[in-house]
């Protein structure tokens, strides 16, 4: 019986977030395959297709070694694994006699109309900040298992982040509460404007993982970032 909707689903799981789904997924499989009779070579086979697919998504993730053949071989393992990933979903999972608990263990969402409560963010963004000119800042945020590229934490949808300018040499703000302006985005990396006007003004901001869907999830702030708007 369907209980659940499958965690590698086109609207959840992308070539970014890939990544941190599978190996969560595949560890548990791993663990439990056996109590679940979930067959060895079934278990085997993600198993030697994660072996593929993590070398080369960290090697395309480095942006000053890697080479465009390195990411169309990151997309091609990426694609196939995807492939193999909801192939075991729906046939051992899905179809099987795994039950809901089992399911939500592995990422699942529950089907029912309402919503079910995720696991809670832990994580805080790395965030790196550039000043652009005209009052324009680049705000790229990433996990930390990404290395260089931005990306979004999976169980998020938006950056959320508080902030505040002020002129050089004042005091900056202790925590989010001190800062009167915010917002949030749903991109691990966008620009802020910041406005020409408070060009020569230190930014400072506070940023966290959001889910604001129902139930709300939201992760624990960063310590305040800096950069002097240009």
């Amino acid at each position: 019986m369907k209980t659940t909707t499958s965690p590698f689903g086109k609207k959840r799981v992308t070539h970014d977030n890939l990544f941190n789904i599978q190996g969560n997924f595949v560890n548990i499989v791993v663990v439990n395959g056996p109590i679940w009779l979930i067959p060895s070579t079934a278990v085997d086979e993600l198993v030697a297709e994660r072996a593929i697919y993590e070398p080369l998504y960290l090697k395309s993730q480095n942006k000053n070694t890697r080479t465009r053949a390195d990411v169309a071989a990151h997309k091609l393992a990426a694609e196939r694994y995807l492939k193999i990933l909801r192939r075991f979903w729906n046939k051992w999972i899905e179809d099987g006699d795994m039950p809901t608990e089992g399911k939500l263990l592995l990422g699942g969402d529950l089907l029912d109309t309402e919503p079910s409560p995720g696991s809670p963010i832990t994580d805080v963004p790395i965030v790196g900040l550039k000043g652009l000119g005209g009052g324009d800042i680049e705000v790229r945020c990433r996990v930390t298992t990404d290395q260089t590229r931005a990306s979004m934490h999976p169980d998020a949808n938006v950056v959320d982040y508080r902030y505040i300018m002020v002129a050089s040499g004042t005091v900056p703000p202790a925590d989010p509460e001190d800062c009167p302006k915010g917002d949030s985005q749903p991109k691990a990396k966008f620009v802020l404007r910041a406005g020409a006007k408070n060009s020569g003004k230190r930014f400072y901001g506070f940023f966290r993982w959001l889910n604001n869907r129902r139930p709300r999830q939201e992760g624990p702030w960063s310590d305040a970032q800096s950069v002097v708007i240009a």
